[in-house]
């Protein structure tokens, strides 16, 4: 059995290696995880895990950061969505974006959700994400999507929000 919870500091590792193979451009892995742990980026956001409940490994993690464009709106930005190699493909990651996504939502009661995908649109459209028309997208290499149970995408009236 798998649950999520808040990353914490002696997680930290783990979770930047699960990402090292897409976004270590080939660097040296401490070098890499010290880029990590001064990332501002990455200080913006929180992490959050998908943990096996017995062994206490985990599985896949992602970072959400916060996007309210207004008082009104809450909209959050998930990214850095991620799972170490030999656990690809076993449905880890979109149970943590799931579960993230009811966390939220009973938690802060958030219903707008973006994310850019460098790894193609399959994965999210499963999770019912949209990616956005071609006008709205501002990168060439990276695609936005959109995710709510309530509203759709032509009801936006707020900026689509740069890459978080």
């Amino acid at each position: 059995m798998e649950e999520i919870r808040e990353a914490v500091n002696k997680d930290m590792e783990t979770v930047y290696m699960m990402g090292y193979d897409a976004w270590g451009d080939n660097m040296p892995t401490k070098e890499y995880i010290e880029m990590c742990h001064k990332s501002s980026k990455y200080k913006r956001g929180n992490w959050y895990v998908l943990e096996r409940t017995d062994t206490k490994e985990l599985l896949s993690s992602l970072i959400v950061y916060e996007l309210n464009p207004s008082e009104e709106i809450i909209v959050r930005g998930i990214g850095s969505i991620s799972t170490p190699v030999h656990l690809r493909k076993k449905g880890y990651a979109s149970k943590l974006i799931e579960k993230v996504v009811d966390h939220l939502e009973q938690n802060q009661n958030c219903n707008n959700y973006f994310l850019y995908s460098d790894i193609g649109v399959q994965l999210y459209k499963k999770l019912n994400f949209i990616d956005l028309p071609s006008s709205k997208q501002k990168y060439n290499d990276s695609i936005c999507m959109y995710y709510s149970k309530f509203n759709d995408v032509s009801s936006i009236s707020f900026e689509i929000p740069d890459y978080f």
